[in-house]
Formats: C-alpha cells, structure tokens, sequence
C-alpha cells in the first residue's frame, strides 16, 4: 500500500510538471497499452482461437468468437473487429492466431507513437501545421519552410498517406489490377501513414494548449496593467 501510494505521488508530481501537453501525453499512453495489447492479446487464448478468418471493415463480424474470450482479449479483438476487415491473409500471426487487425493498420498504430512524441518534442506553436514543420529534421524543415506553413503542411500529409493510397487502392481493385499486397509492403507503407496521423494529432494538441496558454499570458498582463493602472 505504502509502495503504491508512493507510486501514484511520483506519478502526480511527474504530471504536474509536464511542459507540453496532457491530452497529447494521455493519447500516447492510451495509443502505447493499445499496440502492446494487439501483441500480447494472441498469447491470452488459446491457439486456433482466431485463425483463417474473414469480415468486414467497419462492423463486428466475429462476436460469437469473441463471447468464448475471456474479458481482455474479448475487449481487443472486438476493437479491432469494428474498425478492420481481419482478413487473415493480410494479417500479422502470433501464438497460432490472427492479430486483432490487419498488417498495415498494426503498422500504422506503431509508428503513429513516434508521431506523438515528434509532436511532443517539437517547438511550440498555435498553429498545427508549424508544429507539423518543427518536428521534421532541420535540413527537411528548411527545404519545405519555401512552400509555406500552409503548403508545407500539406505535402508532409500527402507524403505520408500517399503509399498507404497508391498500395491500398491498386489491391482494392484487383479484379482489374490482378494485384494483392504483401505483409512486408502493408508494414512500410502504414510506417509513414502511421507517423504523419500521429503527427497531426500531436500537432492539433500542441497547438490548442500554446494558444490556450498564449490566451492565459494575454489575460495575466491585461491584469498586471490594470493594478499598475490603480
């Protein structure tokens, strides 16, 4: 008990003194437990539990397999069900099972951290897209800094969803492209879709907590004036 308490004072303390912002450092936490659980997940049934399946993106396809799990792994493969296809010809494989979510998607949530913490180490500023440009290496940042802030945005996103596209969409028309992706390719393209979803995420909050702060300054002054005033 002693030890906990002490824990959850560290803890309080640690938060208390984070310089960026809280909701960006909670949605790092929730997005790191979520990856590690589609990874540990495969080992808390049984194997064969979830093998060689097909669904559905968008909608919960396997309940009744999901109803025979235990309370964690039923949580992280329904959250995977309704959010991805499982097909399991493009899936990651673990303990004799499926992951909860395709190739591309556990990519995606990997490397959607490093997007986070990018963000989290970058300069401060109210605008997204400058949050955006902060976080590139500074032979990067000064290459597209010539576009525009505005711009420059624009093309790190294209940049980072534009494997995801050119992959995704060529096997989504197969029937006319004869053409299926592999796990490999699905990993390194989520790689930068993964990083730049994160890195706006990160950007937005960053920037809403710099404009919140900048409001905060603004209104201390105002009042500083005001009592020298009287």
């Amino acid at each position: 008990m002693v030890a906990m308490l002490f824990a959850w004072n560290v803890a309080s303390w640690v938060w208390a003194k984070l310089t960026w912002s809280k909701a960006l450092f909670g949605l790092l936490i929730l997005n790191l437990v979520w990856t590690a659980s589609l990874f540990i997940a495969p080992y808390t049934v049984p194997p064969g539990s979830f093998a060689f399946q097909v669904g559905g993106a968008n909608t919960l396809d396997h309940e009744d397999i999901w109803q025979s799990f235990w309370f964690y792994p039923r949580i992280v493969y329904t959250f995977g069900d309704v959010q991805c296809h499982q097909l399991w010809y493009r899936s990651l494989w673990l303990n004799g099972n499926q992951l909860p979510i395709d190739a591309r998607m556990t990519s995606m949530y990997i490397f959607a951290s490093l997007g986070l913490v990018a963000a989290a180490l970058a300069t401060p500023s109210t605008s997204s897209v400058q949050v955006m440009l902060n976080a590139m290496p500074e032979f990067l940042r000064k290459r597209l800094a010539r576009f525009g802030p505005e711009k420059a945005g624009a093309i790190i996103v294209i940049v980072g969803l534009l494997p995801i596209a050119i992959d995704g969409f060529t096997q989504l028309f197969a029937s006319v492209t004869h053409y299926e992706s592999t796990n490999l390719l699905r990993i390194l393209t989520g790689l930068p879709g993964g990083f730049v979803g994160g890195l706006l995420l990160g950007a937005m909050l960053v920037s809403m907590r710099q404009f919140s702060e900048d409001i905060q300054r603004l209104r201390a002054r105002k009042h500083l004036t005001a009592s020298q005033a009287r």
